[in-house]
């Protein structure tokens, strides 16, 4: 069994993520909309190169990053499966681009041109996919009314007809998929009907696309479409919700768990300080566990005095200031707390449970942040069933 420093630990749980895909694929007419697993950002935390070979053996053929390294990364772990890249890549790069067969998203017809002029001088074909902004306002061609629309398509034909890129597809991105509210899944809605409205004057003006897809994780639970060929599943995929407050239409099981192990209990006696700028003062004896896991792992100070840790099936609350490297925890009243006892921070430990959505709520985030934030000092102790299969030491 390969062993690991048991200071503090993410867990991978891979049949986790084997139900997640499982589960997210029954959401989608599979003969009309290909799965897409966003694996940017070390696939959310969880570690792309066990990531991404675990995907492809359950069938995953499409992957979605965003930048050049991290698409080279998940080729270089991964076999044949397609890669699009979301972000920026600088148009000097379009040779890398082609060596790895990397699709690139164009932003703009501008952007499509630096990447033909660049690719024809390398003697390379670059395929991308053209951005559509149907209401996002981040990338993209702009697209909000009729005529709008149909320029956008006169620019995608002068795209498709650039030398050294193929226009693979096109794509936009929901801007408010993940809420009920009536204003906005009306605003979703005519961001759906713009954008298949541009689909359909590209296909009127002769070009034939592979790819026009516009369902991110929440598009795919609450919008799904089968005009679009592509589902980009990304944080349903690691088992948390696009929105905490949203009722799910399937059983989604988050993958990463945190764990740390305590270092040090101690007796402390009323109007006993804790941690950096005493914020924290016993009115009564306790016991306190030091716990070796701060804010440079990716537990945010911000945490401090608002959660909770798990200790022996048991809730425990931080008392005190988050520090770098440690924080403090009230435990008086568990049993058998001493050096080396596991903590659950993220996780489920006995009837209690703490899950990243949790945190991200104490301090007004997203879930996406917290297990994103988890950072490269924390281990990743990859499990299949009940057994590790591998380490990942970053450093």
């Amino acid at each position: 069994m390969k062993t690991f420093l048991k200071r503090a630990w993410a867990e991978i749980h891979l049949d986790r993520l084997k139900d997640n895909f499982t589960e997210l694929k029954k959401l989608t007419d599979e003969t009309h909309t290909q799965v897409a697993c966003v694996v940017k950002a070390n696939a959310y935390g969880h570690d792309d190169e066990n990531i991404v070979p675990f995907l492809e053996g359950l069938g995953a053929k499409f992957f979605l990053v965003s930048n050049i390294k991290e698409a080279e990364k998940v080729r270089r772990c991964g076999s044949g499966s397609e890669i699009l890249i979301l972000g920026h890549t600088p148009a000097e790069y379009a040779a890398e681009l082609a060596e790895n067969d990397i699709i690139q998203a164009a932003v703009s017809e501008e952007y499509a041109r630096e990447l033909s002029e660049e690719a024809v001088k390398c003697g390379v074909k670059v395929k991308i996919h053209l951005a559509l902004d149907t209401g996002m306002g981040r990338i993209g061609v702009c697209v909000y009314d009729d005529d709008s629309c149909r320029r956008a398509a006169e620019q995608a034909e002068r795209v498709s007809r650039l030398e050294g890129v193929i226009l693979d597809g096109v794509f936009t991105h929901y801007a408010s998929a993940d809420s009920y509210a009536e204003d906005d899944e009306k605003y979703t809605e005519m961001q759906t009907e713009l954008f298949f409205k541009t689909c359909g004057y590209i296909k009127e003006k002769g070009v034939n696309l592979r790819h026009t897809h516009c369902l991110n994780s929440a598009g795919g639970a609450f919008h799904y479409d089968r005009r679009s060929t592509l589902v980009r599943y990304g944080i349903m995929l690691y088992g948390l919700k696009p929105d905490v407050s949203l009722d799910m239409p399937c059983e989604l099981k988050p993958v990463m768990d945190l764990k740390a192990a305590v270092s040090y209990v101690k007796q402390l006696k009323a109007g006993s300080y804790v941690s950096y700028g005493r914020i924290f003062r016993a009115d009564h004896d306790i016991t306190a566990a030091t716990i070796p896991i701060g804010y440079a792992d990716g537990y945010a100070r911000n945490l401090s005095g608002k959660a909770h840790v798990i200790i022996n099936g048991r809730k425990a609350p931080i008392i005190g200031r988050v520090c770098m490297d440690q924080l403090m925890a009230d435990v008086t009243g568990i049993p058998d707390v001493k050096e080396g006892t596991t903590v659950t921070l993220i996780g489920t430990d006995g009837n209690e449970t703490i899950t990243a959505d949790d945190l991200a709520g104490m301090y007004g985030t997203i879930g996406y942040e917290v297990i994103c934030g988890i950072s490269k000092r924390i281990p990743r102790v990859i499990y299949k069933g009940d057994e590790i299969s591998d380490v990942v030491e970053y450093y």
